[in-house]
């Protein structure tokens, strides 16, 4: 828990650094937002859910464009509606040690509602530079925000969990989807 309290100080901090500049800060609604994860195995598929999403985003009010996002999940938050299996996956992604996934972005492309978005992940105490894209929608009261992107196991030196001796595919595909409103 400290090691997360810390993380979270950090990427506010780095946000409000930024924030200093031109910028709105806006903040992730956890009623309606979502981090998904999806995994397969040769015997079936599923998907956990965290709606435990820690995030805030900082808008340039004069361009109306995103310029900053940190965002921070605790890997214990996720559930895929077997219990077994979701205390399997804290133990894989050794949840005591590791207790979040971040993401703080580095650079931001906005293209009307299309975004691309650069930044780094930290999963599994490895930390590793992806690009994704994003689509936004824009009211003035809030901002949605949803994309998907890939990551893949070995990438962040995780041991793949296995059924029945026969481990998972090496892919994890994650979806999010988080409404903010001004802070």
């Amino acid at each position: 828990m400290k090691t997360l309290i810390v993380i979270l100080i950090i990427l506010f901090s780095s946000i409000s650094i930024i924030n200093a500049q031109n910028t709105v800060k806006y903040g992730a609604d956890k009623s309606v937002s979502y981090v998904s994860y999806a995994m397969s195995h040769p015997l079936h598929k599923w998907e956990g859910i965290s709606k435990n999403v820690l995030s805030v985003l900082l808008l340039n009010p004069d361009n109306k464009q995103i310029v900053k996002v940190a965002v921070s999940i605790p890997v214990s938050t996720f559930d895929s509606q077997n219990a077994n299996r979701d205390s399997h996956m804290i133990e894989v992604l050794e949840g005591l040690k590791f207790p979040a996934v971040t993401f703080t972005s580095t650079a931001i492309k906005n293209d009307g509602n299309k975004l691309s978005v650069t930044g780094d992940i930290v999963f599994h105490g490895v930390t590793k530079s992806i690009t994704f894209d994003a689509t936004t929608k824009t009211t003035d009261q809030q901002i949605e925000v949803s994309g998907t992107f890939i990551v893949k196991t070995p990438d962040f030196k995780i041991e793949n969990p296995s059924l029945m001796g026969i481990p998972t595919k090496d892919e994890i595909s994650l979806k999010f989807f988080a409404v903010y409103k001004p802070k």
